[in-house]
């Protein structure tokens, strides 16, 4: 399970389908979670600080999954289309839950939303910055975003792949230099004998 960000509820496309922005930070990849137009207004509304006069289902709920005690909140696996999310207990019971209503428990006991890798690999996307902000008042501005390394720049055509090889060639130890044959440094490591 991966700790994933929560960037608010935006209403996108010609119908104004309510979107959980969730962000998968350690690769800049976005989690799209769609949900029903009352759980959107519950969420914007307590991520805006509302707090009700009388607890509600979401807030009972967590009042008594604290009491219990919660050992993990998130996105498990997905079915033909559908996440599904589980509440971990201490004792290790899993409860099942609609995603809206596990990422408001997880919010009001302050614990971090997860979703398994699987998941994020198979339904996250990374998108430009220039697009965030377009689309979806966003921006990142992460190194290696499309911005800094356009598809005009790009040798692939995928600045976000080009970016994450880069990457993970620095992490093995690899450099421009070792690529590009190590000009100026021609046989300081051969021995020939």
């Amino acid at each position: 399970m991966i700790p994933v960000e929560f960037h608010g509820v935006r209403r996108t496309g010609p119908e104004d389908f309510y979107c959980v922005v969730l962000r998968w930070a350690e690769r800049n990849r976005l989690l799209p979670l769609w949900v029903a137009p009352a759980a959107a207004a519950e969420i914007e509304a307590r991520a805006a600080g509302y707090v009700p006069r009388r607890p509600g289902t979401v807030d009972l709920l967590a009042e008594a999954l604290s009491a219990i005690g919660v050992e993990k909140v998130g996105i498990t696996s997905a079915f033909e289309g559908v996440f599904v999310a589980e509440i971990t207990l201490s004792d290790g019971t899993e409860v099942d839950a609609r995603p809206s209503d596990a990422l408001m428990v997880a919010q009001l006991l302050g614990l971090p939303f997860s979703v398994s890798e699987d998941v994020l690999t198979q339904f996250s996307f990374f998108a430009a910055d220039s697009a965030l902000r377009e689309y979806l008042g966003l921006s990142f501005g992460e190194e290696g975003a499309e911005d800094a390394h356009g598809a005009e720049d790009s040798a692939s055509g995928d600045a976000q792949a080009d970016a994450d090889f880069e990457r993970m060639m620095r992490e093995l130890g690899v450099s421009e230099e070792d690529l590009s044959g190590g000009e100026g440094d021609e046989g300081d490591d051969n021995d020939e004998g």
